[in-house]
C-alpha cells in the first residue's frame, strides 16, 4: 500500500521541446525590435519595500523588460496584478541582502519554465554564488544565467538604455589599492559546522533528476551560471581584476545611472505635404535629421517636419545602506547646478536606502542637490503596501463564516472602498453589519495615519538648521507608476485597493448561499455554547500558506504556525514569502511579539517551496528581539530541518550575510525513532513534549513529524509524501493530523509521479493512524480556492477539513471543519463548476484514448507529468498561473506563455 522512499532517477526524463520553442519565438521577436529604439517606457513598482514585502521595481518599455531587486514574494505580486516577467532580460541588484534577493531562486524557475533563454544579473561581485548555494534546490537546466562584471569603467549598454555602474563601499575603501585589505569574514563554525554535522555539510544527494555537469566547468559553479563581461571591452582597466578582489573582501553597493536611448522625432507628413516633399527617399532623409533641398532648390529643414527628438530621460537607482557608503561626487554630473545640460539631470532618482539613512541630513542634502524637477521614489521598511488585494478579497468572504476562524487581516495598508448594497445589508444581521461599520471606520483611520507617516518623513531639515529643502518624495505603494516615454507623469491610478462591499456581495448573489450560511452559524452557535468544557484558546493552528509548488494568489506556498501558549510558538515550513503572511496576519505592530514567541522551526524537505523563507523569518526575528533590547543576547531558534540544509545556510552565511547566530540546528535525523532524547530539555523549553520524526516518500530526506504538544493533544503533519506507512505508526491517535492532498483522486497516476497524495489517500492516512481529525492542505494551485473531493467523502464525513491560508484553528473548534464544506462550495460555486467541466473533459479524453489508441509522442511526456495530462492544464485561467501576462494580452496569448505548478521543473 505505501510507497518506498526513492530518488527521481526512475521518473520520466523531462522534455524540454515546448520551452525551446518559446526561447525561439523570443529570440525572433526580439531580433526585430533591436532596430529601433523604445517608444513606451514606465517605471513601475512592484513590492513598496515594507516590511514583508519585496522591494521589487520593474522597467517596462515595449522590447524589453527589466527588475531592479527582486525581494521575497516578487513572483506572487507579478502574479496577482499580471506584471509580465516573460520578456525579462536584465535583473540589477543593488546590495547583496535577502531583501533584494530573496525573490530570485522562485522567480529562476519561473522564468525558465516561460521560456526565458538568458537572464543575466548586475550587481556587487559575488552575486552568482546564490545559484551555487541553491544548486540543489533550483535546477537551471534550460535558462542560462550569466552574471555581468558591474566595473566602473565599462557601461552596460543596449537598444534601450545605457546603464553607468556605480560601485560605493563603506569610507570608499573599495578602491584604497594601497590599503590594508579588509580581513575576509571567517568562515562558518560554531555549532553548524561542528564534527558531528561534516557529513551533511559533504553530502552530494541529487534532489531532483539532474544533466550531468560539463567536466571542463569550474566545480563550484551551477551547469548554467557562467561569468562574462557586457558592454564594451572590460580589459581596459588594467587593475580591474584587483578592484574585483577588493569588492569581495568588502560589502560594496552598486548604483546605476539609466539613460535611454534617444529616440527621434516623428514625421509630420502634413508639413511636408505643404513644404511640397514628394513620398520618395527625402521623406527618410527627413525623419533621420538630415535637411534636404527639393528639385526647384527648395531648403527643407528636419526640424520644421519632425516633432523633438527625445534625448532619452535619465534615473538613477541606489541603495546606502550606511551614510559612509555614500558618494556624492559620482553623481555630481547629474546636479542641477547650472552648468551640467538640463537632459543630464535625473527624471526620477529611486532610493532603496533604508529611512534611518534616508533621513539623515547630509543624505538629504545630496537629494536637493538634483534640483527641484527631480522626483525621489522610497522604496524601503518606512513604507506600508503589502500590495494584494487578492488575500483581502478571499479573506473578506471566509470571515463571513466564522469571524474567529477567519479573522480580517490586520494589514491596513490598502485603502479600502465602502459602499454596502442593499442587496449585502438584508443579508447580514444588525450586530454583523454594525461590525462591518466599524471596521470601515478603523480602516479609514488607518489609512490616514500611514499617510501622514509617510510624507511627513520627507519634511526634515536640511544640514546646519537651514530651512527644509523642498523634495517632491514619493512614498511607493504596489503599482505606482512613473511614465518616462512619451510623456513624463506619475501615475497611481492603479494602486491596489479594497472593494469590500462586492467581495460580500459575490458570495451573497449565489443561489442558495445565505440560506447554507446561516444553517452553518446556527451549527457553530450550538456547538459552542453546548460544550461542557470551556474553549481553550490554546493550543491554535495558523496556517499561513496552503498550496503547492509556486505562490498564487490565494495560496501561498506551505507555511504552519503551532501557537502552543501565549508565549511558545513552532513554525512548520517556511515556503516563500512565509514572513510576509505573518504581517498580514498578526499586522505590523504585533508581528514582532508573535516572532519573540517562536522557539523552533520545522522544516520537512529541502525543495525550495518549503523552506526558501527561512532566511527572512530568522532576520525578522532578530529585528524583533532587539526591539526590546539592543543588547539582547542571542536566543537563536531551534531549527529543526533535514541535516543537509547546513549546506545551503553556510554558503549563504560566508557570501551574503550572518545568519548562524539565528538557529541551533536538530537534525531531522537526530529524532527518528525516539532517538531524540539529547535534545529533549531544549524541545521541552520550546514547548514540546516529545518530537519524533519518519521518513517519507517524497525525495531523499523528506521528512514527517509528529509533535506532543500537551499530554492530551498530538498533532502529526505529513510534509510532502505519498502515503507512508512510517508516518502512521508515528502519527498514532494524534488529536490532528495535517496531511498534503496535492492531487484529486481522478489524478492520482500524476500524484504518485510527482510523490504526492490524493485527497482520499490523505483522508485514509488519518483514518489508519486513527487521528480524531485531519485537515488536508499543500493543494496544487489548480485547485487554489477549493480542492475537488470525492463524493462519497462529501456524504460521510465527520473529521475532515480544508486548510486556507490565514485561517486559525483552535482543538476545541477542530469538529466546526467538516460541517464547512457545503456553503464553501456556494461561495466558490464558479470555481467547483470549472473543475467538474474539467474531470468531465479529462474522462472523455480518456475514452476516446482508450476507443482508438495512438501511441504518445515525444512532446506529450512534461516536465515530472503523466500522459493523462490534458488540455485543461495548460489552458487553466490567468489567475490560477504565475504572472507572466500584461492585461492587454489576449487570452491566446495567455495561455502560451503561463504556467501551472504541473510544468514546474521541480517537485515540490
Amino acid at each position: 500500500m505505501y510507497g518506498k522512499i526513492t530518488t527521481f532517477a526512475s521518473m520520466p526524463k523531462p522534455n524540454s521541446g515546448r520551452i525551446f520553442d518559446a526561447q525561439r519565438q523570443r529570440q525572433q521577436i526580439s531580433k526585430k525590435a533591436e532596430k529601433y529604439g523604445p517608444s513606451t517606457v514606465y517605471l513601475q513598482v512592484l513590492g513598496s519595500g515594507a516590511r514583508g514585502a519585496p522591494n521589487t521595481l520593474y522597467l517596462f518599455t515595449d522590447q524589453k523588460r527589466y527588475l531592479f531587486n527582486c525581494g521575497e514574494g516578487t513572483q506572487r505580486l507579478a502574479h496577482e496584478h499580471k506584471v509580465k516577467l516573460s520578456k525579462l532580460d536584465h535583473i540589477f541588484i543593488t546590495n547583496k541582502t535577502w531583501r533584494n534577493i530573496g525573490g530570485l531562486p522562485g522567480l529562476s524557475l519561473t522564468l525558465q519554465d516561460v521560456g526565458v533563454p538568458n537572464i543575466t544579473l548586475h550587481g556587487p561581485d559575488g552575486l552568482d554564488e546564490l545559484y551555487n548555494a541553491t544548486k540543489r534546490f533550483v535546477i537551471m537546466k534550460d535558462m542560462n544565467v550569466t552574471m555581468a562584471k558591474c566595473s566602473p569603467s565599462v557601461d552596460f549598454e543596449d537598444n534601450v538604455m545605457t546603464v553607468k555602474y556605480v560601485l560605493m563601499g563603506p569610507e570608499d575603501n573599495i578602491f584604497k589599492t594601497d590599503s590594508t585589505p579588509i580581513a575576509k569574514k571567517p568562515k562558518l563554525g560554531g555549532e553548524i559546522l561542528d564534527s558531528k554535522f561534516e557529513e551533511f555539510i559533504h553530502d552530494d544527494t541529487d534532489y531532483y533528476k539532474r544533466e550531468t555537469k560539463n567536466p571542463e566547468e569550474p566545480k563550484n559553479m551551477s551547469p548554467k551560471l557562467k561569468t562574462k563581461n557586457v558592454g564594451k571591452d572590460a580589459l581596459k582597466m588594467k587593475d580591474e581584476k584587483v578592484l574585483h578582489e577588493l569588492q569581495k573582501q568588502s560589502h560594496c553597493t552598486v548604483a546605476y545611472i539609466c539613460t535611454l536611448k534617444k529616440r527621434l522625432g516623428t514625421l509630420v507628413l502634413e508639413k511636408c505635404v505643404e513644404l511640397g516633399v514628394k513620398p520618395g527617399p527625402l521623406l527618410g532623409q527627413l525623419k533621420s535629421g538630415q535637411d534636404v533641398v527639393l528639385p526647384d532648390g527648395k531648403l527643407v529643414r528636419s526640424k520644421d517636419v519632425k516633432t523633438p527628438d527625445d534625448p532619452g530621460p535619465v534615473f538613477i537607482v541606489l541603495e546606502v545602506p550606511d551614510i559612509s557608503y555614500l558618494k556624492e561626487s559620482e553623481f555630481a554630473a547629474h546636479f542641477d547646478d547650472k552648468v551640467n545640460p538640463p537632459e543630464n539631470i535625473p527624471t526620477i532618482v529611486v532610493h532603496y536606502t533604508p529611512p534611518h539613512v534616508f533621513n539623515h541630513p547630509k543624505y538629504r542634502a545630496f537629494m536637493s542637490q538634483f534640483g527641484a524637477a527631480t522626483r525621489h521614489l522610497a522604496l524601503n521598511a518606512h513604507n506600508t503596501c503589502m500590495g494584494s488585494e487578492a488575500v483581502h478579497r478571499s479573506q473578506h468572504r471566509l470571515h463571513l463564516l466564522d469571524e474567529d476562524m477567519f479573522p480580517l487581516l490586520r494589514d491596513a495598508s490598502v485603502p479600502a472602498l465602502w459602499a454596502p448594497g442593499p442587496r449585502a445589508t438584508a443579508a447580514l444581521d444588525g450586530a454583523r453589519f454594525r461590525g462591518l461599520e466599524e471596521l470601515k471606520n478603523k480602516i479609514a483611520e488607518a489609512q490616514f495615519q500611514n499617510i501622514i507617516s509617510l510624507e511627513g518623513s520627507c519634511g526634515d531639515a536640511a544640514p546646519g538648521g537651514a530651512a527644509p529643502a523642498r523634495l517632491d518624495v514619493v512614498a511607493a505603494r504596489t503599482l505606482t507608476m512613473f511614465h518616462l516615454r512619451p510623456k513624463k507623469a506619475l501615475d497611481r491610478s492603479a494602486e491596489p485597493k479594497l472593494h469590500i462591499q462586492e467581495y460580500i456581495q459575490e458570495a451573497m448573489d449565489v443561489n442558495g448561499f445565505v440560506e447554507s450560511l446561516e444553517k452553518f452559524r446556527k451549527l457553530v452557535e450550538k456547538i459552542r455554547y453546548g460544550r461542557i468544557q470551556h474553549h481553550q484558546e490554546y493550543p491554535k493552528v495558523v496556517f499561513l500558506g496552503t498550496g503547492s509548488c509556486i505562490p498564487s494568489k490565494t495560496r501561498n506556498t506551505s507555511a504552519i504556525v503551532l501557537q502552543i501558549d501565549e508565549q511558545r510558538s513552532m513554525l512548520m515550513d517556511c515556503g516563500e514569502g512565509t514572513f510576509g503572511q505573518l504581517v498580514r496576519f498578526f499586522g505590523p505592530k504585533k508581528v514582532n511579539a508573535f516572532l519573540r514567541t517562536l522557539k523552533a522551526i520545522y522544516i520537512s524537505h529541502l525543495h525550495a517551496d518549503h523552506h526558501i523563507g527561512l532566511i527572512d523569518v530568522l532576520q525578522a526575528r532578530r529585528q524583533a528581539l532587539e526591539e526590546i533590547d539592543k543588547e539582547a543576547p542571542e536566543a537563536p531558534v531551534y531549527l529543526l530541518a533535514p541535516g543537509q540544509i547546513v549546506s545551503w545556510l553556510s554558503i549563504y552565511d560566508k557570501e551574503f550575510e550572518r545568519i548562524r547566530d539565528e538557529f541551533t540546528l536538530i537534525p531531522n535525523q537526530d529524532l527518528l525513532d525516539d532517538g531524540g532524547e539529547q535534545w529533549a530539555a531544549a524541545l521541552r523549553g520550546a514547548g514540546v513534549l516529545r518530537a519524533r520524526t519518519c521518513h517519507v516518500a517524497h525525495c531523499p530526506n523528506a521528512f514527517g513529524l509528529a509533535v506532543d504538544v500537551t499530554p492530551h493533544y498530538k498533532l502529526t503533519y505529513s510534509g510532502d509524501t505519498i502515503p507512508c506507512g512510517e508516518l502512521v505508526n508515528i502519527g498514532k491517535n494524534s488529536t490532528l493530523l495535517i496531511h498534503e492532498a496535492t492531487m484529486e483522486d481522478e489524478l492520482a497516476g500524476e500524484a504518485r509521479i510527482k510523490m504526492h497524495s490524493t485527497t482520499s489517500q490523505a483522508i485514509n492516512i488519518g483514518r489508519e493512524m486513527n487521528a480524531k481529525y485531519t485537515i488536508l492542505t499543500h493543494f496544487s494551485q489548480r485547485y487554489a480556492r477549493l480542492p475537488r473531493l470525492n463524493a462519497s467523502i462529501l456524504n460521510d464525513n465527520n473529521t475532515v477539513g480544508i486548510a486556507f491560508d490565514n485561517m486559525q484553528i483552535t482543538m476545541s473548534d477542530l469538529e466546526l471543519l467538516p460541517h464547512m464544506y457545503a456553503p464553501l462550495q456556494l461561495m466558490f460555486a464558479e470555481h467547483c463548476v470549472e473543475l467538474e467541466l474539467k474531470a468531465a473533459n479529462r474522462a472523455r479524453q480518456k475514452e476516446r484514448q482508450r476507443l482508438s489508441p495512438t501511441p504518445p509522442t515525444s512532446n506529450s511526456v512534461r516536465t515530472y507529468s503523466t500522459n493523462t495530462h490534458t488540455e485543461e492544464e495548460t489552458t487553466d485561467k490567468a489567475d490560477e498561473h504565475n504572472g507572466t501576462t500584461d492585461n492587454n494580452e489576449s487570452e491566446q496569448q495567455r495561455n502560451g506563455e503561463n504556467i501551472t505548478d504541473n510544468d514546474r521543473n521541480i517537485i515540490s
